[in-house]
């Protein structure tokens, strides 16, 4: 998602400050997007030198000014715009599956130690959606965009079932590694780098060409 967007679609709904946006995020879509005020002061800026915001100062006697920024017919179409076209999946990035890709290096017992840290995290994280869903059409209503609450409510939805399925596949490894031979662990592998350097990029060809169509592949995570 670009902040960018995100900005134009909260000064969408009214005027807000820079302040009030990093509010406005913190309550909102922090479950899945966030920004802080150093990212969202030079983007209202960028914005505004395209044309596609408008800044007002606001004087105050008693407090320092406000800048206000309100969205331009051009940053309307722009929304609109970005809005309507198809939205590309983002890489992921899951340092706990590479703990676990390289687990037989560790103790049975370390490894299951992070399993659970992220099973618990991950209740707490399903605990909150669970709330949050619950809670989310109700604020809509206490601010005035009814309306506007069916679609935030499809956003949690969505993180409150990827949490779900998340817990589920954790609860699974953690049951499967229990149940696995202690000898697969504090295991030191053959040392691939003694191959002959011929032999070795044959055998990574030729996993490449049959594992590329199901994976990504491995300049992604460069």
């Amino acid at each position: 998602m670009s902040l960018k967007h995100a900005l134009l679609g909260f000064l969408n709904y009214g005027l807000h400050t820079g302040y009030e946006l990093k509010k406005v995020f913190d309550i909102s879509v922090a479950h899945f997007w966030n920004a802080e005020l150093s990212q969202i002061y030079p983007s209202l800026k960028a914005l505004e030198s395209e044309g596609l915001v408008d800044m007002n100062v606001e004087v105050q006697a008693d407090r320092p000014n406000r800048k206000v920024y309100s969205i331009t017919d051009d940053g309307r179409r722009e929304l609109l715009e970005w809005l309507g076209t198809p939205a590309e999946s983002d890489q992921v990035r899951e340092p706990l599956l590479v703990k676990l890709f390289f687990g037989s290096s560790l103790p049975k017992r370390d490894l299951l130690a992070v399993l659970h840290k992220r099973a618990d995290d991950l209740r707490g994280t399903v605990a909150k959606g669970q709330h949050g869903r619950e809670a989310v059409r109700g604020v809509a209503r206490v601010i005035g965009l009814e309306r506007e609450g069916l679609f935030w409510e499809l956003t949690m939805d969505a993180e409150l079932k990827h949490s779900e399925s998340a817990l589920e596949w954790t609860e699974q490894a953690i049951r499967q590694i229990e149940a696995a031979d202690d000898e697969a662990f504090n295991s030191h592998p053959a040392d691939f780098a003694t191959m002959d350097t011929k032999a070795r990029v044959e055998i990574l060809d030729k996993l490449k060409g049959a594992v590329a169509p199901a994976i990504h592949t491995p300049d992604q995570f460069e």
